[in-house]
Parts: C-alpha cells; sequence; structure tokens
C-alpha cells in the first residue's frame, strides 16, 4: 500500500443526508475535516471526521469499476440487520465532496470498523483463520466453495458462521483476513469491503459441497461443527425471510440511481444496464438456491441429532 497523506486541513459544508448513523442524518449541514488519503492498488481511501466523528470515503480508480459502490453499499444494507458490519452509505458522482478524489466518480462512505483488520493481529489466533469461499482463485475443486475446513473454522467464534452465512447469500468469495475486522476487547468481528458480491451463486455450490462432503469425508461432522451449520442454516432463513429478493433488488436500483448509474446520467450506458440486470438475476437464482441449501442443512443437523 502506498500512503498519500496531505498536510492540509479542508473544512467544508455538505447537504447530503446520509443514512450512517443517527448524528449524520439528522443535520443538513456538517463540518468534514480532510486526514489523509491512503492509495491501494484498486482503491483511493481517504479518512475524514465529519463534526469529529471519523469516516471512510472510498472510491475505485478505474472507469468500468465504479459500479462497485452500488454493490458495497447493498451488501452492507444486508448485513446490517445482524449487527456483523460496518455501515455503508453512497456519495453521488455528483455532489462535491471532501475525501473524493475523482469528483466526478461516486464514492461510498463508511463508519469505522471497531478494532484492527485480523491480518494486522497476527498474535492472535483468528490471523489463521480461513474463510475465503474461492471461486474462480481455487487451485482444485475440492478448495472452492463452503469446504470442510470452513465449517471447522466456523466454530472458533459463534459471530463466524453468521458471517459465512452473509457472505453465502450476497456472493461474496473473497472473505480474507485483510477484509474481516476484530475487536479484542469486545470480543466481536465486522466485516467491511463487500463489493465484489452479486455475481456468483455460493449458495449453489455450497449445496453441491456438502453433498460431496458426505459421500466422501469418513470423519462425520463433529458436534462443534453441527453447531456451526446450526447457526449458519438459522442465519441465512433471518436473512431470506428480513429481504425477499424484491427487496433487495429494489434496493439495487435505490443505491444505482443514488450513485448515478440511471438514465440520463453520464455514468449509464448499455454494460451498466446489463450488468445491473446480472446483479437482478442472481439475487432471485441466489435466494432459491438458499432455500435448498436450508433444507440440506436441516438433514444433516437432524441426522446428526438422531445419533447424539
Amino acid at each position: 500500500m502506498i500512503a498519500r497523506t496531505i498536510n492540509l486541513t479542508v473544512v467544508c459544508f455538505f447537504a447530503v443526508t446520509f443514512a450512517l448513523s443517527q448524528d449524520i442524518a439528522d443535520a443538513p449541514k456538517k463540518v468534514i475535516t480532510f486526514l489523509h488519503t491512503v492509495e491501494t492498488k484498486n482503491c483511493f481511501v481517504s479518512y475524514v471526521t465529519i463534526n469529529g466523528k471519523k469516516y471512510i470515503v472510498k472510491q475505485k480508480k478505474e472507469y468500468k469499476k465504479q459500479l462497485a459502490v452500488v454493490r458495497d453499499a447493498l451488501s452492507a444494507w444486508i448485513a446490517e440487520v445482524l449487527g456483523i458490519a460496518h455501515r455503508v452509505d453512497i456519495v453521488s458522482d455528483k455532489t462535491e465532496f471532501t475525501g473524493k478524489i475523482k469528483q466526478h466518480f461516486p464514492a461510498t462512505l463508511h463508519t469505522l470498523a471497531p478494532g484492527k483488520t485480523v491480518r494486522e493481529q497476527r498474535n492472535i489466533k483468528y490471523n489463521a483463520l480461513r474463510l475465503r469461499q474461492f471461486w474462480a482463485q481455487a487451485t482444485s475443486p475440492m478448495e472452492k466453495g463452503l469446504t470442510r475446513s470452513i465449517i471447522m473454522h466456523m466454530t472458533w467464534h459463534h459471530q463466524l458462521p453468521e458471517i459465512v452465512a452473509l457472505d453465502l447469500l450476497i456472493g461474496n468469495s473473497d472473505r480474507h483476513c485483510g477484509n474481516l475486522c476484530y475487536d479484542p476487547d469486545t470480543d466481536t468481528f465486522c466485516a467491511i469491503d463487500m463489493d465484489d458480491t452479486f455475481n456468483k451463486d455460493l449458495c449453489q455450490l455450497a449445496r453441491e459441497k456438502l453433498v460431496l462432503i458426505l459421500q466422501t469425508d469418513k470423519v462425520p461432522f463433529s458436534r462443534q461443527e453441527i453447531y456451526a451449520l446450526r447457526r449458519m442454516r438459522d442465519t441465512l432463513k433471518f436473512l431470506i425471510r428480513r429481504h425477499t429478493p424484491e427487496d433487495i433488488i429494489a434496493k439495487l436500483y435505490f443505491f444505482a440511481q443514488k450513485a448515478g448509474f440511471c438514465k440520463g446520467s453520464k455514468l449509464y450506458n448499455d454494460r451498466i444496464r446489463r450488468k445491473l440486470l446480472s446483479y437482478e438475476e442472481m439475487i432471485i437464482q441466489t435466494h432459491a438456491s438458499a432455500r435448498k441449501l436450508i433444507i440440506l442443512l436441516d438433514k444433516i443437523i437432524a441426522r446428526r441429532s438422531d445419533k447424539a
């Protein structure tokens, strides 16, 4: 990472309402103070304070990746009911905003996750945590999707099955130790950076992998693994009840319009239209697959309970 620290404090006002927290949403004007920007391979990440409270402004560098702001905000909105992710809102392409490096592009505004990323905390047990449900990057079919190793790692903490369930529903195959925060003071996790989502059906893949595990793995699921699978199943049930496909699709287009991806905007074109339609189709497909996955999990959990 290349740190670009700009030794200039910028103070401005804005008249945009954000739904991140009560102290932002209720006031028509806020004082924003710029702190510094960190430049990564793909993003500009700027730190600002709004009326004394610290936030992150994030932008993708490439023009063709700007739609990521919609996926990131939508994923965080779905996760909000679980209390396991930071909150994300969108800054429009038309809004002049301190911390936006490219003012003509949209950005996301993030609350800070408590603690630090697991990757940064090398002296804790969770640094060895592996929850990534590989998709294209898998070196073999056995490493793809919901593996036996992930199921074992879910037993390490009661929030981890909830995070895996969330990733299943939003199609996040990139849950690594750099986008998962842990706060040792409260013993809680927080999921961040969920913009590579809604483009794959991880629920269907998880169902296929569980069938394969049952057929080929001679070691039965332990009591702890069954408990983790039960928590994952219950979280998945809760999410699909709370967020119907129609609700998620409506929010998808709400965030798209807020970012500037709508007819009449310079950002909108046929490629964007087709991308949004593909996300819409994947949301519907994943919900159907989630229901089938839950049925299989019911059978696995009941079978283990009968033997106990």
